[in-house]
């Protein structure tokens, strides 16, 4: 486990970027997975721009979706394959070689989309670069407090934390959304490469608990130390509770 810190969320941005384009570059087929949320937000719009500019070939590459919210679809505003669309797929001007995406609206087909989901990443996987965001209560996409490690696509229970913070998401409205859809932490673990992103002091707390904490499903972010290819990569707010040997500074 590396921690890299940036000195601001654009240099943070444009890091998370370069090491997709290395994992791309390495091997054009390969299967990748970004996340939804404010975090991934500049990498996604600097990924987007590299493709556009011809630096990045997205042509061969293959792209799965990490979570989503059980009870909306790509339709609406705030669901996270609505954000993947919007800020990824639709703005890019040559297209991944496959994707797959959920549609929490179809709740009836909730189980089939996860079996879908895990029969996507056997075809294609396992996930060469995976970007992770970390929520308020450390959780990985919903794998949220108390989940067995060893799942793999599941939908879940949303935790008191996840359900205060949702809001954010759809202008201020509180949706009654109890459930999400998620890649487990097993295949998260056998992905070849973790990137961990987190910016702004309130990210600070959850971030020192996850890195030098116990490893605990309590606070699943904290399975990333046994992960053997895992970048925590941090502005330097995120990363301020941190003892300072336990990182490596960028341009500071």
């Amino acid at each position: 486990m590396r921690v890299v810190v940036e000195k601001d969320y654009e240099a943070m941005s444009r890091c998370a970027t370069d090491l997709v384009q290395k994992a791309i570059e390495k091997d054009p087929q390969c299967l990748v997975r970004f996340p939804g949320g404010d975090t991934p937000v500049g990498m996604l719009r600097e990924f987007v721009s590299r493709v556009n500019s011809g630096m990045i070939d997205p042509t061969g590459v293959k792209f799965v979706q990490l979570d989503d919210w059980v009870g909306i679809g790509p339709q609406d505003e705030g669901s996270c394959s609505h954000f993947v669309n919007t800020q990824l797929l639709t703005p890019m001007h040559r297209p991944f070689a496959d994707k797959f995406l959920f549609d929490g609206s179809r709740i009836a087909a909730i189980d089939c989309q996860l079996k879908e989901q895990d029969a996507f990443i056997r075809r294609y996987g396992p996930i060469a670069v995976e970007v992770l965001g970390i929520g308020m209560n450390g959780h990985l996409g919903f794998n949220e407090n108390g989940v067995d490690f060893s799942l793999r696509s599941h939908r879940t229970p949303l935790s008191a934390v996840t359900k205060a913070v949702q809001k954010k998401y759809f202008g201020g409205r509180e949706l009654p959304l109890a459930e999400g859809i998620t890649q487990g932490i097993a295949q998260i673990m056998e992905s070849e490469l973790v990137i961990l992103l987190a910016s702004g002091v309130q990210k600070a707390e959850i971030v020192f608990k996850a890195i030098t904490g116990q490893v605990t499903n309590e606070l699943p972010a904290s399975i990333l130390q046994k992960h053997p290819n895992c970048i925590w990569l941090l502005d330097q707010d995120a990363a301020g509770l941190l003892p300072r040997e336990l990182v490596e500074m960028k341009n500071p």
